[in-house]
């Protein structure tokens, strides 16, 4: 006997990923923070700030973010290695995580390049 299958239902919510000055310490002014809601397709339109409450905080360091945003550090790894930070839904963390490695991610890194942040 067979069990039915049932759907998962896709997962959403709010991401933000916040860079800090790493020089400062965790308790730095963010000198960036961007956000976007995360669909079953990824992410949605990324727009600078963050209204009401995130669902995923992802933090880091300026140079890791560059270094992310020039394609020479995994985020994966940068988690791994305790250099991105997270707070918040654990399950979409895995979901985002999954889509860095992607072509996708490269793709939405180039189109987010220059945009304007907090």
């Amino acid at each position: 006997m067979t069990s039915p299958v049932q759907a998962t239902p896709p997962l959403r919510g709010q991401l933000v990923a916040v860079v800090v000055n790493e020089a400062q310490g965790r308790a730095s002014k963010a000198l960036a923070q961007w956000s976007a809601w995360w669909t079953s397709s990824g992410p949605g339109h990324v727009s600078p700030g963050c209204e009401g409450e995130p669902d995923l905080t992802l933090t880091l360091s300026s140079q890791d973010a560059a270094l992310i945003s020039a394609g020479k550090l995994a985020p994966c790894v940068a988690y791994m290695q305790g250099r991105l930070k997270t707070a918040g839904d654990n399950a979409l963390l895995l979901r985002v995580l999954r889509w860095s490695a992607s072509a996708a991610f490269e793709q939405a890194l180039a189109r987010w390049t220059g945009l304007q942040c907090n």
